[in-house]
């Protein structure tokens, strides 16, 4: 088990839909989501993303067929590291601020849409 394992506390899910993370001040799309849990995320963004800097985010469906209300958050990018193609990153976020009823959404979206990591047969 890697280190990185053993810090989890939390399971991540995939969602069987995809979302992006936009800049609510212009628009400007971050990147895709991952995984996530209520503490945190994994996403593929832009060689913009930095560690160490904090990100106000909304999640929001990539498909407008795909219905959940926007969700608001802040956060703390921990780490990034390059992918094989040159000009994106994966990016581990924790979320450190997210309002009750963001929360609420939150919770929601992940059980309507979350699958444990464990259920595909698809591993990190």
């Amino acid at each position: 088990m890697s280190a990185d394992d053993e810090r989890r506390r939390l399971p991540r899910r995939q969602l069987d839909l995809q979302v992006e993370l936009v800049d609510p001040v212009d628009g400007a799309t971050l990147g895709v989501l991952v995984n996530l849990h209520m503490e945190g995320l994994l996403m593929m963004g832009g060689l913009s993303l930095q560690p160490d800097h904090l990100y106000r985010v909304t999640l929001r469906p990539l498909a407008p067929s795909q219905p959940f209300d926007p969700i608001e958050l802040v956060m703390d990018c921990l780490w990034t590291r390059a992918m094989g193609q040159q000009d994106r990153v994966w990016a581990g976020c924790q979320i450190i601020e997210l309002a009750p009823a963001d929360r609420q959404r939150l919770a929601q979206l992940i059980d309507l849409f979350g699958v444990e990591q464990g259920d595909h047969s698809r591993q990190d």
